[in-house]
């Protein structure tokens, strides 16, 4: 396979940022789209992660595609208009990195040669984005993620977020984490993810808040298929049960695939064999 490194210059995220490209061995003929395969990293992560952790190399003599590593920092690939200058990852994402893939690289922009893939924070990015342009990706992989409860937040929907925040910090146990014991309470970073919009409405309102996007983009006929991989023993196994449940209740079960991996946890392994499943199960 071959390995690019781009260094980009993006006017959205104002600073360059870096990502990976992976070619088949077989460069693409003249005219020949390939197929696109976004790889999004978890937490800690960067745009070489998977080149340490994943199969990639059997993955590309299996698959004829172009992989496309971005590196997110720890934004949940989503944007922060109040960091700095501001930190638009999705913005970027559909705005600048998509355009020039397909501009610079033999890749296609058809919705069926698209696919969406992430572990952890990935998973939750490759959700996410999914849902906030349904119409051009064919299938989402979402890989051991936390999905983001909000449904305890609702009490609080007319409350300014920095009031939320201050009120948070007071007690944080008052409020759960999907990061941990639930007896330490809210953590730092769910609480910026809520606090970085002006009310708790608005995020309820947010693409961060994928429960409530979830239900909408499935009533109205446009989700990707999805493929959703979780551990027992994983922390995010209980919201991975909730989709399931919700998926059956929506009727869109069929546009999903679950599989459960009995006494597995956050494990990079089980991922790295998961993404090759997806790859295979939709014939990418």
């Amino acid at each position: 396979m071959h390995i690019a490194t781009v260094r980009f210059e993006s006017h959205i995220l104002f600073m360059p940022t870096d990502f990976t490209v992976l070619l088949p061995e077989r460069i693409a003929a003249k005219g020949e789209k390939l197929k696109a395969v976004w790889l999004l990293h978890g937490a800690g992560g960067d745009h070489r992660s998977f080149l340490y952790t994943a199969n990639l190399e059997n993955m590309m003599r299996k698959h004829r595609a172009i992989f496309v590593m971005p590196a997110a920092l720890n934004s949940d690939f989503s944007n922060y208009e109040q960091f700095g200058t501001g930190y638009c990852f999705s913005d970027y994402f559909f705005e600048e990195l998509m355009p020039f893939i397909y501009a610079t690289f033999p890749a296609s922009p058809a919705r069926e040669d698209n696919f969406l893939v992430g572990i952890s924070m990935g998973g939750f990015g490759a959700f996410s984005l999914g849902l906030q342009k349904p119409e051009r990706f064919e299938a989402l992989g979402v890989m051991g993620a936390s999905l983001r409860e909000s449904e305890y937040l609702k009490p609080y929907a007319d409350m300014d977020s920095a009031a939320f925040r201050r009120m948070a910090l007071t007690n944080r146990k008052v409020f759960p984490t999907e990061y941990g014991s639930p007896d330490e309470g809210i953590k730092l970073k769910e609480l910026n993810v809520i606090t970085k919009y002006q009310t708790i409405q608005d995020f309820l309102d947010s693409p961060d808040a994928m429960w409530e996007r979830f239900p909408e983009v499935a009533s109205r006929g446009a989700l990707p298929r999805i493929y959703v991989a979780c551990g027992t023993e994983d922390l995010f196994y209980p919201g991975t049960v909730r989709l399931q449940r919700l998926a059956n209740e929506l009727g869109v079960e069929d546009r999903m695939r679950f599989k459960i991996a009995e006494g597995v946890g956050h494990s990079g392994a089980f991922f790295d064999e998961e993404i090759g499943c997806f790859l295979d199960f939709y014939e990418v």
